[in-house]
């Protein structure tokens, strides 16, 4: 399968890709096929294949054999409703010319197209006794009107007719009704959650889901998350389940971090550090997995509909806040707001702030993620305060072609399921030299998985950051170089109420610790 111009560096645009070409590539039945039963398992399980792709139309096949029917022909309708659901999309995706489906082709980019079955509507006329031609076809007066709306940015609602045959016999008649529009084009500009797409919504929520799901399989070598599991969900233990068997390296890159950021935050707050800023919190839970001391606040920004299914699932757990310990949620749109801004007013700046921007950077431009930094300058002005973020090395994201299988095989997988990197650095301390910051620390992911041998983790890095120092040797009396021998981080129990009673006892204390004033200062 040749490589279509499925990125934004090619400066023609995406549609402007033949046709020829399209059918040859994106298109082509056998690899699109393979592309269609990797991502849904059935269709494999069932032998369900794609014969015939035209402009507006497809043809498939459901086989007649042991997994598809009985003697009785009982469950053949789901399967004919499978059947139409991924018909009737190929035949929409055949007017999007170029456009990768997200989900099926590999990505590459932030332009993809999002599509969903929003409903079906079937007639039976008799069992299916052979192999089922399944056709899909979009009026051709039609075509113009769709791909003019598609390219505008604008949402398409296509209803399609399908019909299903065994030879000349017909077996059954069905409209299928598809939502499709450009993945870009789902998020809303700002946190006005009246203009936010439902399905963006629930993009955000799988997300986090899967993050917490992922966390939730870490066996506690590098960190214990005892809440994960509850806010994964079923669903987001699943989609984790599927994200690791595809990208086994996944795991121990989220282990890595966690287990970075969390030395790195406890650090900060030995040092007497009292204020947190969690950009793009998810369902992360450092705010009660952790023993932070009295008079910690923490400020947990996300998508206003993030925080409040956030809110939803911290009380369905029944989670019980800890003593002393304040948490300030406030709602960001990070591609058109500034953090300093937003923030403003609930920070402190005249003592020091702990930034978190975790697992994030490597799916935004190169622009955005300069932005955001530009944004979040302001906010380390005291010479004590920190910025935690991962980085991914540029060439694995831009040529994996040229690094092992592994990089390739990763790379390749986060494409497959949507969630491709799209972001990476030369020299971490170089760029963010670049963007008026200081790079204190560069650690890779391999360093806290000695006894993983795979290159992937070596392309994956964790940088901690201040303000540009007045003097070579100023160094934030909040920072301590990061040290691993393997040890088991300690967690306390799991802050969750008792019969509506307040938290379980917890074990330890925060203890006396000084602050940021107390400490001899280093030269500035």
């Amino acid at each position: 399968m040749q490589k279509l111009r499925f990125d934004a560096a090619h400066e023609t645009k995406l549609f402007d890709v033949t046709w020829e070409q399209d059918r040859a590539t994106r298109l082509e039945p056998i690899e699109f096929t393979k592309l269609l039963r990797e991502q849904v398992p059935v269709l494999e399980f069932v032998k369900w294949e794609i014969k015939e792709v035209d402009h507006g139309a497809a043809e498939t096949v459901l086989p007649l054999n042991a997994p598809s029917t009985n003697q009785h022909f009982t469950h053949q309708a789901a399967l004919l409703v499978l059947a139409a659901d991924y018909t009737g999309g190929v035949a929409l995706a055949s007017l999007l010319t170029g456009w990768p489906v997200l989900g099926v082709h590999p990505v590459t980019s932030r332009y993809s197209v999002s599509m969903w079955l929003l409903k079906v509507d079937i007639k039976f006329l008799r069992p299916s006794v052979s192999d089922l031609t399944v056709t899909a076809k979009i009026d051709p007066d039609l075509h113009e009107r769709i791909q003019k709306r598609f390219f505008e940015g604008k949402t398409v609602v296509e209803t399609i007719a399908i019909e299903f045959r065994n030879g000349d016999t017909p077996v059954a008649e069905a409209t299928a009704t598809y939502f499709a529009r450009q993945s870009d084009m789902l998020r809303a500009e700002g946190i006005s959650t009246e203009r936010v797409n439902t399905l963006y919504q629930l993009k955000l929520t799988s997300s986090a889901e899967m993050i917490a799901g992922v966390r939730a399989r870490e066996t506690g070598g590098l960190f214990t998350d005892p809440y994960a599991y509850h806010m994964a969900g079923q669903h987001g233990v699943a989609i984790a389940n599927r994200f690791c068997d595809r990208t086994p390296q996944l795991g121990g890159m989220v282990a890595a971090r966690t287990r970075h950021l969390d030395d790195a935050l406890k650090n900060y707050l030995r040092a007497g550090g009292r204020q947190i800023v969690n950009v793009g919190v998810g369902w992360d839970m450092r705010a009660f997995r952790l023993d932070l001391p009295e008079g910690t606040t923490l400020f947990e920004l996300d998508f206003p509909t993030t925080l409040e299914e956030r809110r939803r699932r911290l009380a369905s757990a029944e989670v019980a806040e800890q003593p002393g310990v304040t948490r300030v949620e406030i709602p960001i749109d990070l591609r058109t707001m500034s953090l300093a801004e937003v923030v403003a007013g609930n920070v402190d700046l005249d003592q020091p702030i702990f930034l978190a921007w975790e697992g994030m950077s490597m799916y935004f431009s190169e622009e955005e993620v300069r932005d955001i930094l530009t944004g979040m300058r302001p906010l380390l002005s005291h010479p004590d305060s920190l910025l935690w973020l991962d980085l991914v090395d540029r060439e694995p994201v831009e040529t994996p072609e040229n690094f092992p299988a592994s990089i390739q095989q990763f790379m390749r997988g986060m494409r497959i399921l949507g969630e491709p990197f799209t972001f990476g650095v030369d020299d971490a301390e170089d760029f963010l030299q670049s963007t008026g910051l200081r790079c204190l620390e560069t650690v890779t992911s391999d360093l806290y998985l000695p006894e993983k041998d795979d290159p992937v983790y070596s392309v994956y890095q964790f940088c901690l950051v201040s303000r540009q120092a007045a003097h070579a040797d100023e160094t934030p009396l909040t920072f301590q170089a990061a040290r691993f021998d393997g040890a088991t981080t300690s967690i306390s129990t799991p802050h969750f109420a008792m019969n509506g009673h307040g938290a379980m006892a917890r074990n330890g204390s925060a203890g006396a610790m000084n602050s940021v004033a107390d400490l001899p200062r280093q030269p500035r």
